[in-house]
């Protein structure tokens, strides 16, 4: 097992993507992958990304992101958030809406405190 160090404390930006043609998932997470997580991967702020698919609710994708400090992640300015959403709908042009950000609901209290990874050893 693989455990990181306890106290991470790295905040967690949580989004639930609903997609409105659900067989469009995986070009949806490619296109993400090509352009919001390029984007992020620029920032000393950001740690890791995980992408979840609900089957149970076809279309929907959730988006876990964590970030090493609120203070750098809050220092992406709107307009960078607006020209690489505005690239990503260039690229993905299917209907989806954003239906919750976790985050937010939560107060930006959510953190990533403990990883543990079974690496098989």
């Amino acid at each position: 097992m693989i455990e990181s160090d306890m106290n991470l404390h790295y905040p967690i930006e949580y989004l639930v993507f609903q997609l409105e043609d659900p067989s469009s998932v995986d070009e949806f997470i490619r296109k993400d992958k090509e352009v919001w997580t390029a984007f992020l991967e620029k920032s000393p702020a950001f740690y890791y990304k995980e992408m979840w698919v609900n089957d149970s609710n076809p279309g929907e994708v959730h988006s876990i992101i964590a970030w090493k400090d609120m203070e750098q992640w809050k220092s992406i300015t709107k307009d960078q958030v607006i020209a690489v959403d505005h690239e990503f709908t260039k690229q993905y042009t299917k209907p989806y809406k954003i239906t919750r950000r976790i985050h937010s609901e939560c107060n930006h209290q959510l953190f990533l405190y403990n990883i543990v990874i079974n690496d098989g050893k």
